[in-house]
Parts: structure tokens; sequence; C-alpha cells
């Protein structure tokens, strides 16, 4: 399968996902869009610590957190919201950036990894929530990343 395939795929299963999603209000969709900026934000900023131990995949990786982040932020206007202050040390991460953040270097792709892996997973039950089927499509490309992501981090850390 190759990337336009898992992108088409996630986006079909967004669009699935919402259509059998109970609605919800528009608080907890800017509520849930302002939990994914943040961890997108975090997570950017956990590869940054970490982007001289590994910079062939950390720096990529930043860089796409910064561009989720910047995607789910159009969303949140599309809500109107406005984007909160970006996190600016490791103690304003959550659990698994923190982690990431703070490794040691023999530890940071394992991390990373780990941190991928809760990334799918909470973009999985975002989809379920989003009731708008066009920010369903942004969150579902979202997840197809993270899953290439931890499949390439997670591999990396077997090999070392």
């Amino acid at each position: 399968m190759n990337r336009r395939q898992l992108l088409a795929g996630g986006a079909a299963a967004a669009l699935t996902l919402t259509a059998a999603a109970p609605a919800r209000a528009e608080s907890d969709e800017g509520g849930l869009l302002l939990g994914l900026w943040r961890r997108e934000m975090g997570l950017a900023l956990a590869y940054g610590q970490q982007v001289h131990t590994n910079p062939e995949l950390f720096g990529p990786a930043r860089r796409h957190a910064g561009d989720h982040a910047a995607a789910i932020a159009t969303e949140l206007a599309a809500v109107g919201l406005g984007t909160p202050k970006p996190p600016w040390t490791p103690d304003d991460l959550d659990v698994g950036a923190h982690r990431l953040a703070t490794s040691r270097p023999a530890d940071a792709l394992a991390n990373a990894a780990l941190v991928e892996q809760d990334m799918v997973d909470v973009y999985k039950g975002a989809l379920l929530a989003l009731p708008d089927a066009k920010i369903a499509m942004t969150a579902a490309t979202i997840l197809a990343s993270h899953a290439q992501h931890f499949f390439i981090l997670d591999r990396a850390a077997q090999v070392t």
C-alpha cells in the first residue's frame, strides 16, 4: 500500500466514522481541536529537543508536527476559535511528549515510536468525535502521517 492509498483509506474511514458518530456540541469539537493542537505543538517541541540525536528522522517529524498544528489551527479558526499560547518547555507537555523531550539519546527512538503510537490512538478517538466531515478528513490525514512515523521509528528503534 502506498501513501496515497493509505491517506484515501483514512479519509474514507473518517467519513464513515463521523457519519455514525453522535452529534456533539461545537464546544466539544473546539475543545477536541484545541487538545489536538496542543499535542502537535508539544510533539514539535519534543522532537526539537531530540533532533540532534537523529536529525534524519526527528527533523522531518518535527516539521510534520508543526504542519499538523498549522492544519489544526485552520480548523480551529473554522469553528470560531483562536490558537492558545504554545508550550515552551518540556514541563508544559503531555506525558509522552515529555518523555521524548527528556529522553537519553539511547532511548529517544523508542520513546518517539511510543509517542507516535499514542498519537495514532488519539486521532482514532478524535475521528469518532468530530462531527464535521471536512475537519475529520484533516484529522484522518494527520492520523496517517503519525502511523507512518510510528512504523518508521519503531523499525529504527528495533534496529538500534
